[in-house]
Order: C-alpha cells, then sequence, then structure tokens
C-alpha cells in the first residue's frame, strides 16, 4: 500500500471541494489496510478520516475514528511522539467543535506538553495549537487565557512565512476575542490583515476564510454596519456550503443574518434564517 497515492488523490478530491468523495475513497482505503493489518496505514487513514467527520459535524464518527488512530499510536510504540501529539490535537479539536470545552482543554495541553517535549517550539504545529486552546478559552468566556493563549500563536507563526493561513487564521482568533472585549479598532485591524492574505494566495477560496468573513460580519453589526454586516455574513454562508456543507458553523451563520436582519426590521428574512438554522440542526441532531 502506497500512502502517497492515497494522500494525493485525497488532495485533488479537497481542491474540488468533494468532501463526500474524500470520505468515500477515504473509506475504501481504511478496508484495505485493515485487511493487510497494515497499522501506520490505519494511523494516517484514520486522522484524515477523523478530520472529515469532524468538519461535516458528525463528531461521534470522528471520536471513533481518533480512537482508532490513538490504538494505532500505541501498537506502534508511537506514545509521547509528535504523531502521538498530532492525533491527541485532532481528537480535542472534535471535542471542542461539540462544545465540550473541559475535555477538549484537557486533551490539548496533553498534546501540547508532548510538542514542547519534542523540542517544535517554534513550529508551526505548537502554533495552531495554541491558537486552538484560544479558541476554548474564548468558549469558556477566560478571555483573558484565550488572549494570552492567541498571543502566543502569533508570536511563533509570525515568524514562519511559509505558513501565512495559519497567521490568517490566528489574526481572526485574536480578532473574535477583541471583538468580545468591545475593542473594535484592534479587531479590524486583525481581521483586515487576515483578509489580506488569503486574498493574495490566489486560486480557489480557502476554507477558513469564512471565520475571517464572520467574523467581519460580527464586527460591521456591532458597529451598526448592517448592509456591510450582511454581506459578508452571506459570503461565509456560501463558503461553509461549498466547502464543507450545511455544518454546525453554516447554523450559527444563519443565526447571525437572522440576527441582524432583525436590527433593520426585515422580519421575513429573520425568520427564513432562523427556519433554516433550525433545519439545519435538527439534520445534524439525526445523524
Amino acid at each position: 500500500m502506497d500512502l502517497n497515492v492515497f494522500f494525493n488523490e485525497l488532495d485533488s478530491i479537497f481542491k474540488r471541494g468533494n468532501i463526500k468523495e474524500a470520505e468515500r475513497v477515504s473509506l475504501e482505503w481504511m478496508e484495505k489496510a485493515q485487511k493487510e493489518g497494515n497499522v501506520p496505514a490505519i494511523l494516517a487513514i484514520a486522522n484524515e478520516l477523523g478530520g472529515i467527520y469532524r468538519v461535516t459535524s458528525r463528531f461521534e464518527e470522528s471520536q471513533n475514528a481518533y480512537s482508532i488512530a490513538l490504538k494505532a499510536v500505541t501498537l506502534l510504540q508511537l506514545e509521547n511522539t509528535e504523531q502521538h501529539g498530532t492525533t491527541l490535537l485532532n481528537l480535542a479539536s472534535v471535542y471542542a467543535a461539540a462544545k465540550n470545552n473541559q475535555e477538549a482543554l484537557k486533551l490539548y495541553e496533553q498534546a501540547a506538553a508532548i510538542y514542547e517535549n519534542c523540542g517544535l517550539h517554534k513550529d508551526y504545529r505548537l502554533a495552531a495549537l495554541y491558537n486552538n486552546i484560544s479558541h476554548v478559552y474564548d468558549e469558556l468566556n477566560d478571555l483573558i487565557q484565550a488572549e494570552r493563549h492567541a498571543a502566543r500563536s502569533l508570536e511563533i507563526i509570525q515568524v514562519l512565512p511559509e505558513f501565512p493561513i495559519e497567521m490568517a487564521t490566528t489574526c481572526t482568533s485574536l480578532a473574535c476575542i477583541y471583538l468580545k472585549q468591545n475593542r473594535y479598532h484592534e479587531a479590524e485591524r486583525n481581521l483586515f490583515t487576515a483578509q489580506q492574505i488569503f486574498k493574495n494566495q490566489g486560486g480557489k477560496m480557502n476554507p477558513h476564510y469564512a471565520a475571517t468573513l464572520s467574523a467581519l460580519g460580527e464586527l460591521y453589526y456591532h458597529t451598526n454596519q448592517y448592509g456591510l454586516a450582511i454581506q459578508h455574513f452571506e459570503q461565509a454562508l456560501e463558503l461553509i456550503k461549498s466547502s464543507y456543507g450545511e455544518n454546525i458553523s453554516y447554523v450559527a451563520t444563519c443565526k447571525n443574518l437572522a440576527k441582524v436582519h432583525e436590527a433593520v426590521q426585515d422580519l421575513a428574512k429573520r425568520d427564513e434564517y432562523n427556519k433554516q438554522a433550525a433545519q439545519v440542526e435538527e439534520r445534524i441532531r439525526k445523524i
């Protein structure tokens, strides 16, 4: 089994934005790996499957996939290695997406300790991890810890020019924390930096740009620029749907659009977006 063929095929599918096809192909490769008893391949494919299920809000299936990956880590005697840290990070992200923040935080901190012990002090993976920890503290409304971890992430990533997307996502995270503290000028500065980075990449827009667009929508909502808020939330909604389908982020963006339409007294649109959010939430619950 040549995993390079698997990853090349998967990259090509992701570039086309076909998440269902990515799942089908990953399951086929997983079946082959299990028949062969190829544990390294099972580890790699389980991590990919976990990510596919996470972005489509299928959290239980995602946790199962990462549990398989963690068993493979043990079988391969890879505890406390970079692979172990990355698998813990991936599993933590599922708990974070499912709003199980305490479990997410525990796993993120385990992963951070492993990365630090592996000497990854200036590595983009540690920067991404601190950014994820910041998100969890943000969810827990501990904005001091959220800002501290986002700043640590930015400190690492801003001297690594080969990772512009990670730089953009970190700027967006910081901006979201500033928005919660009504620090709108600092939020705007970071969001404009992130927006410029995404636009400079060329080609199909990176799916992470949706978070920047949503944060800009929020900024314009709080500063009473409702037309711009609607414009940016709608762009975010379109990018989320084309990249991942109708998931939890799609629901949150629909609710934000409903909130803005209520502010401008367009109650028909408000009800339309609230109805859309409820329908998608119900569909996700039944999965």
